[in-house]
């Protein structure tokens, strides 16, 4: 789950230290979403996709084009196109 990825990336950065930090600041849901996403085998909302898009995709424009600013660029990148083939 592209989710997973983004959590691993995000935390081995030290941007996010647990679960309920990336449910509450990155997908804007309550602490336990992501937990919930995971166990439940559930796809994340579109808004919480939208969301995630759009901090990583600040985070890569923001930075100094260091290998971490392109990763989450890529990254936002993924997400965005994960969520818009929910539009469809």
């Amino acid at each position: 789950m592209i989710l997973d990825e983004v959590y691993a990336f995000l935390k081995n950065a030290g941007i996010t230290r647990s679960h309920a930090k990336f449910s509450t600041d990155f997908l804007g849901h309550s602490p336990r979403y992501y937990d919930y996403l995971r166990c439940s085998g559930a796809r994340p909302s579109l808004r919480s996709l939208l969301k995630l898009a759009m901090c990583l995709q600040d985070m890569a424009c923001l930075g100094t084009g260091t290998p971490m600013d392109v990763a989450a660029g890529n990254l936002a990148h993924r997400v965005m196109s994960r969520a818009l083939k929910r539009c469809r």
